[in-house]
C-alpha cells in the first residue's frame, strides 16, 4: 500500500507559517545587499541602461548584471569560503602555484614548458650580449648573476610535482652561451646546491637570507677578483646585521588566495630569519663630487629585493650598491628603464649587474624585449 503525504494546517500551528518567513526574509536580505552593493557604482556606470532598446535586446540587463558582480557587498567572503573548501578537500593552490610536501609550495612557471623556447632563450642572451658590448664602448662592465629556479635548489621538496628532463641543462647551457660570446656571468646554482639546509622560503618564490646572503657573497668575491671594486680595507661589522627568528608568510601564500583564511585552515606560517641590515655610509670628502655615487648599481627583479640580498651585499662590498631592481620587472624591466633613464646618462656606474632568475630565459618574449631586439638591427 502507497503511502502520500498529507499536511494538515491545524496540527501545524504557528509552525506552517516558517516557510514563508523565510522566504521573504531571504527576499528582503538579498533586496537589502543587493541595493547596498549597487550604492557606490559610478552614475556613467548605468548610462543607457533605461532605453528600450537596450530593454529588448537583453544589454542593460547584462548591464545591471556586471555591475552587480563587480560591487557585490559578500563577494569578499563568498570567495574565502570557496578558497577554504577547494583548498581543504583538494588541497588546491589555484593555477599559479603547485603544492609539494611540508608545506612547501612553488611557482607554476618554473615548472611549464614554453613554446620555442630555445629560440627565447637565445633572443635574451642576444640581448645581454649586444647591451655588454655597449656598455663597455662607454667604459662600464656589465656582470650577470643568474638566480636558479626553486624548483632546482629545493627539488626534494617537490615530492611528485613534475619538472620537465628539459629544464635540468637549460641554466648551463644560457650560462654557457653567455660565457662563449665574452660577457661575464655568475651562476648562483652550484653555491646553492652545495649548501645544507634549505636555501628558499618555503611560502615564497624566492630565496632566503641564508641563499642570499651566500649569493652575495660570491658575487662580491667576482667583483673584488675582477678589480672592478676594491676590497674593503676593514672586515664587516659584526653589529651591522641584526637577526631575529619570526614568522613570515611568503608571496605563494597570496598569490594561491590562501593568505586570507583562518590560521587553523591555512597552511602553517612559516618561521624563518628576518635580520635588519645597516646601510653602508660612503667615506669620502667630496660632498659635490661623484666620489659619494656607487661604483655598482645592481638592475633585476624581486630577487634582488627579497632577504636582504643587496644589503647583504653591500656588507661584503664594505660600499654602497644602487639597487634599481623590480618587481614583477621580468627579464627586462628594470635594465631597460635604467640603462635609459637620465640618472645613467649622467651619472653612470661603473659595474652594472643584471640579475636574472633562471625562470624567465624560455618564457614567451614580451612586447618591451622583441621592441629591444628591434633596436639592435637599427
Amino acid at each position: 500500500m502507497s503511502e502520500c503525504f498529507s499536511f494538515d494546517p491545524q496540527k501545524a500551528g504557528w509552525t506552517r507559517f516558517i516557510p514563508v518567513a523565510a522566504f521573504g526574509v531571504i527576499m528582503l536580505g538579498g533586496f537589502a545587499v543587493t541595493q547596498t552593493s549597487l550604492r557606490d557604482v559610478p552614475e556613467e556606470k548605468w548610462e543607457g541602461i533605461g532605453k528600450i532598446h537596450r530593454l529588448l535586446d537583453g544589454e542593460a540587463t547584462r548591464q545591471f548584471s556586471t555591475q552587480l558582480n563587480e560591487h557585490f557587498l559578500l563577494s569578499k567572503p563568498f570567495a574565502k569560503i570557496e578558497r577554504g573548501v577547494t583548498w581543504t578537500i583538494a588541497g588546491d593552490t589555484g593555477a599559479s602555484v603547485r603544492r609539494g610536501c611540508d608545506g612547501w609550495l612553488f611557482l607554476s612557471d618554473e615548472l611549464t614548458p614554453y613554446a620555442h623556447a630555445a629560440e627565447n632563450a637565445a633572443a635574451r642572451a642576444r640581448i645581454i650580449t649586444q647591451t655588454a658590448a655597449d656598455l663597455q664602448m662607454r667604459g662600464i662592465k656589465l656582470v650577470v648573476a643568474v638566480v636558479p629556479d626553486k624548483t632546482r635548489i629545493e627539488e626534494n621538496h617537490l615530492c611528485g610535482l613534475h619538472r620537465p628532463a628539459g629544464f635540468a641543462n637549460r641554466l648551463n647551457d644560457w650560462v654557457g652561451t653567455l660565457a662563449n660570446n665574452k660577457v661575464e656571468v655568475l651562476n648562483f646554482a652550484p653555491a646553492l646546491s652545495a649548501m645544507s639546509g634549505e636555501r628558499y622560503y618555503r611560502s615564497d618564490s624566492h630565496w632566503n637570507e641564508r641563499g642570499a646572503n651566500v649569493a652575495a657573497t660570491i658575487l662580491a668575491d667576482r667583483l673584488q677578483s675582477l678589480k672592478l671594486v676594491d676590497k674593503p680595507a676593514t672586515a664587516p661589522d659584526p653589529k651591522a646585521i641584526q637577526s631575529n627568528t619570526t614568522e613570515r608568510s611568503g608571496d605563494l601564500m597570496r598569490v594561491s588566495n590562501l593568505e586570507g583564511l583562518p590560521a587553523w585552515m591555512r597552511p602553517a606560517t612559516e618561521v624563518t630569519q628576518v635580520s635588519k641590515v645597516a646601510p653602508v655610509a660612503v667615506a669620502s670628502d667630496d660632498l659635490f663630487g661623484d666620489a659619494g655615487l656607487p661604483t655598482v648599481a645592481l638592475v633585476g627583479t624581486s630577487f634582488s629585493r627579497a632577504a636582504n640580498f643587496v644589503p647583504f651585499l653591500s656588507q661584503h662590498l664594505g660600499a654602497p650598491v644602487a639597487n634599481l631592481a623590480k618587481d614583477g620587472g621580468d627579464f627586462d624591466g628594470a635594465a631597460y628603464a635604467y640603462l635609459n633613464s637620465k640618472e645613467f646618462k649622467t651619472q653612470p656606474p661603473k659595474v652594472v649587474v643584471w640579475e636574472v632568475p633562471e625562470r624567465m630565459l624560455q618564457k614567451t618574449l614580451t612586447a618591451s624585449e622583441k621592441k629591444w631586439l628591434e633596436t639592435f638591427k637599427s
